[in-house]
């Protein structure tokens, strides 16, 4: 679900600009093959969110490259020679010759400027970068400089190695059980092995490698090379979560991006939660060696891990799990379901394939499932809006939660991104909280039953209406608006009338009610 409006648009953009907790340094000065190079003054290099952000344009037209930027569409494209790149202000991927890149952080505007990850420099643009924590610096080298690099003799390496990994003695390993460690510095010494010597050695083939680690909406994102079965535990005093990969390395270009503590350790500064102190990460020490994170808490959390075959692990963060059984409350003896078609009004959501709106089908499935359940005797149906209007964020769960609802059910359309459109497709259902895993389970059985799409599967998201909502909720992406085959699907009555018999059924075999769709649309 991608929102295109110039509210959203503007709503991303003054999330992305710095404030004080979010920027750890600004005014950094930028050098090429030791040359400083001026940046203008609204564009110097700057920390944003634990990540180093350059001045694209400044850096690029120092290599040769053109530019264009495209402010209506909040573009800015690249080229030289044989090279093409693209990319988007708010967006985290850029498209490279044809190919999809994840970038570790969106590019954004400063000024006339725009200012993109350090790490995307280095990666696309064939640069050694390096960031100077003590001067507040990026160095930019091209590849003579990492030539000469490599042609150090092995006294010389080792020399650098031994400078590096006596700085600060080795720290105990935890084993993976609640540890009280009362007398010792909690924060680190539990957690972190000072050695740095990771991080100058060169990957074997077919190494694991940590290619990019963020923390946004509560949820820790890692990437990786390949699939992988991380050991994940929680521990007390103080309260933190750790990730261990055992037998990975940090991929240089991207841990040298975070300035190194003085216990080894290197911090993801881009925390937005008030119970998420810090996210930290180094190479673990022990024999077969492995990367290991913590997430710091102010207060003890739970979590829901989940994992894909391109290696892309999340962790996402919720409220400790009570013992309490969540019972629906009812009114007049029928069951409060809030049904929250969204998007509308100013915010139309998704745009189709043909120019239609993802409001326009939200809206309509929302009255479809108010019709079929208005006569019966176990639901009523409260709905978040009714027409095309925008009740906010907010105010969707906060209206379930007034009527001390039983469910709470969003309902969408996906989009992807322009370089990927027409490709995906099918239906997918999203959680917050663990309570509301069994009536997301039940209801992406019949979502998918409904509609016939692809099977995308059940996913945590840290979506508002969701996370917010106080009783068991699933926002339900019914299908891909930019795939010409679901969207045709998408906008005929009879897919909408499945579906919303779909949702029906999913809601009256959670609630125990009965089983199937027993009224008609016509």
């Amino acid at each position: 679900m991608k929102k295109y409006s110039w509210l959203i648009l503007a709503a991303i953009l003054i999330w992305l600009w710095p404030s004080s907790s979010h920027v750890n340094a600004a005014g950094a000065d930028l050098f090429l093959d030791g040359k400083r190079i001026e940046a203008p003054a609204d564009a110097k290099p700057e920390m944003v969110n634990g990540k180093v952000m350059v001045p694209l344009r400044v850096v690029g037209e120092q290599l040769g490259y053109q530019f264009k930027w495209e402010p209506q569409a909040y573009k800015i494209s690249i080229q030289k020679n044989s090279t093409d790149m693209s990319m988007y202000v708010g967006r985290t991927s850029a498209d490279v010759n044809g190919k999809t890149v994840n970038l570790d952080a969106p590019p954004v505007l400063r000024g006339n400027s725009t200012m993109v990850p350090l790490r995307f420099v280095g990666e696309q643009m064939g640069l050694k970068v390096d960031w100077n924590n003590n001067n507040k610096s990026v160095n930019l080298s091209q590849k003579v400089a990492t030539q000469q690099t490599d042609k150090q003799t092995p006294s010389q390496k080792s020399s650098q190695t031994l400078v590096q990994n006596t700085s600060t003695p080795k720290l105990p390993t935890p084993t993976t059980t609640t540890t009280n460690l009362a007398g010792s510095d909690k924060l680190t010494q539990d957690v972190f092995s000072s050695s740095k010597q990771q991080d100058t050695e060169q990957p074997k083939a077919n190494t694991l490698l940590v290619q990019n680690i963020t923390f946004q909406d509560e949820a820790l994102q890692i990437s990786l090379n390949r699939d992988v079965t991380p050991k994940v535990f929680k521990m007390t005093e103080p309260n933190r979560i750790v990730v261990d990969l055992p037998e990975a390395m940090l991929a240089s270009d991207f841990s040298q991006s975070f300035p190194v503590r003085s216990d080894g350790s290197r911090v993801l500064a881009n925390s937005d939660g008030e119970d998420v102190q810090e996210i930290r990460f180094a190479p673990a020490d022990g024999k077969n060696g492995g990367v290991r994170i913590v997430i710091a808490l102010n207060q003890a959390r739970d979590y829901d891990l989940s994992k894909n075959s391109s290696g892309e692990i999340t962790l996402q963060l919720r409220e400790p799990s009570d013992d309490q059984v969540l019972t629906p409350t009812n009114s007049g003896g029928r069951r409060i379901v809030v049904i929250d078609p969204g998007h509308g009004g100013s915010d139309p959501g998704a745009s189709s394939v043909t120019g239609r709106h993802e409001k326009e089908f939200a809206l309509a499935v929302a009255l479809k499932v108010e019709q079929l359940l208005q006569n019966d005797p176990d639901i009523q149906i409260v709905m978040t809006r009714s027409g095309d209007t925008y009740p906010t964020l907010d105010e969707r769960p906060q209206l379930a939660n007034n009527q001390q609802a039983s469910v709470f059910v969003s309902i969408h359309g996906n989009s992807m991104l322009a370089s990927n459109k027409g490709k995906a497709n099918g239906s997918e259902t999203y959680y917050a909280r663990q309570e509301s895993l069994g009536l997301a389970k039940t209801m992406h059985k019949h979502l998918v039953a409904a509609t016939g799409f692809k099977d995308n599967g059940i996913k945590v998201a840290n979506h508002v209406v969701t996370r917010k909502s106080q009783m068991p909720a699933v926002l339900l992406e019914c299908g891909y608006l930019s795939n010409l085959s679901n969207e045709a699907a998408m906008f005929t009555e009879e897919t909408q009338e499945r579906i919303a018999e779909g949702i029906v059924d999913g809601l009256k075999e959670y609630l125990g009610t009965g089983i199937g769709a027993t009224e008609s649309l016509n």
